[in-house]
């Protein structure tokens, strides 16, 4: 039984993509925290910004949420999204989780020896922390509002299951905050008092996850079983999925990685081009496909088939199987590995593909993704706006100072 417990009560809803997969998150693009510095070894920031960055982290003990919360009515509506009103108090719960987890991020990073502060850069684009809040902030309500007019638009009910894991969660969320025997009241105060969060916004988190699973099921199945093979197989087609099976004829020790001898190595070269001729000359495909099977059998050094999307082979395998049409057999492919002789073959949407994240089924794979991009497209259409003279807060002035 899946649960949706609430990381989210301290973590930004950002880092919870709008799609959700059951495990490893495939080709996902959320909004989230950087996962090592943004600058390498080779870029070291000059140290006027590293000294800034190092200053900004000693000093720092904590933001003044409360003076920040107390700039608005907790009722006030601060925005609209798609004619939705947002209230100050879900905006800010927003804006805290997220300014929440960025201060995690920046005592993580001091423990890995990285000072990491509000005006250190967030990205590529050099923004810093301090100017990406409000952005993220905004985010996160927008997922959520998407989400809950998604699964409104299409009718969308949630299966008993899922609605026993709404409760479970909750059950498990009133333990561990409030401890055994407590009620909803204890926990619903607590999460105010604590983390600014309101039991009407705590719901629709909470239910986030149950509708986000269950629209996507209504629209391709539990398992991507209403997608139409034809679906499957152009997404797959369309993103580089190959598949492929090889005869390895290795150059090098696999255990090791040595170069074999010169000799041995020409031995193997002249195999190598025997076998793609042999293979090749066959014209008719099922009996071109048995000889492989065969000479495969006899002098393969690796065993595998596979079905692949890009960053997962070697780039001279991929590259290789891209240029065949299904049936058909390269030339001696030359890799780290030594010669392949690839036989392209025809995806099936039933298929097990390996990516970098993972191995996946086919059309599972594919119903996420197209609910990811559905999803996503919604986001983008979205109408935001303000209500005059809101302004988003600058953390920066609301940072606090630790005692010179």
């Amino acid at each position: 039984m899946k649960k949706w417990i609430i990381g989210l009560l301290v973590l930004c809803l950002a880092v919870v993509v709008v799609i959700a997969l059951t495990g490893d998150k495939l080709f996902a693009e959320p909004a989230q925290l950087p996962q090592e510095s943004p600058q390498t070894a080779e870029e070291t920031p000059a140290p006027e910004d590293a000294s800034q960055a190092e200053e900004a982290a000693e000093e720092s003990s904590g933001v003044d949420y409360d003076a920040i919360y107390a700039l608005h009515d907790p009722d006030e509506v601060v925005m609209t999204v798609n004619g939705e009103k947002v209230l100050w108090k879900d905006y800010f719960y927003s804006y805290y989780s997220q300014a929440y987890s960025m201060e995690q991020y920046f005592e993580m990073s001091q423990y890995q020896g990285m000072a990491m502060g509000w005006e250190s850069a967030f990205g590529e684009d050099g923004r810093s922390f301090a100017e990406m809040l409000p952005e993220m902030a905004e985010q996160n309500l927008r997922q959520i509002i998407v989400m809950e007019q998604t699964a409104q638009e299409l009718q969308v009910s949630l299966q008993e299951e899922e609605e026993a894991s709404i409760q479970d969660a909750h059950a498990q969320n009133l333990e561990y905050y409030c401890g055994e025997g407590a009620s909803d009241e204890d926990l619903f105060q607590l999460l105010w008092e604590e983390r600014y969060l309101t039991e009407d916004l705590y719901w629709r988190v909470l239910r986030f996850g149950a509708l986000n699973e269950a629209t996507r099921r209504s629209l391709y199945g539990q398992e991507g079983e209403l997608l139409s093979e034809e679906e499957v197989l152009t997404w797959m087609e369309e993103n580089g999925i190959l598949s492929a099976n090889h005869i390895l004829i290795p150059t090098v020790d696999l255990s090791t990685r040595e170069p074999l001898d010169e000799a041995t190595v020409q031995e193997k070269t002249e195999l190598a081009n025997q076998i793609a001729q042999e293979l090749q000359a066959i014209e008719d495909p099922a009996e071109r496909e048995k000889r492989f099977l065969e000479l495969k059998e006899l002098h393969d050094a690796d065993g595998g088939a596979y079905v692949f999307g890009p960053g997962v082979m070697v780039q001279e395998f991929y590259d290789g199987a891209m240029a065949l049409e299904p049936g058909q057999v390269s030339d001696p492919v030359q890799s780290v590995f030594g010669y392949h002789i690839i036989l392209r073959r025809p995806l099936h949407a039933d298929d097990t593909v390996t990516m970098a994240q993972g191995s996946f089924a086919a059309r599972g794979m594919v119903a996420d993704q197209l609910f990811s991009e559905m999803m996503t497209g919604r986001m983008d259409e979205q109408t935001v706006e303000y209500t005059e003279g809101f302004e988003a807060p600058a953390i920066l002035n609301y940072v606090k100072r630790a005692a010179a």
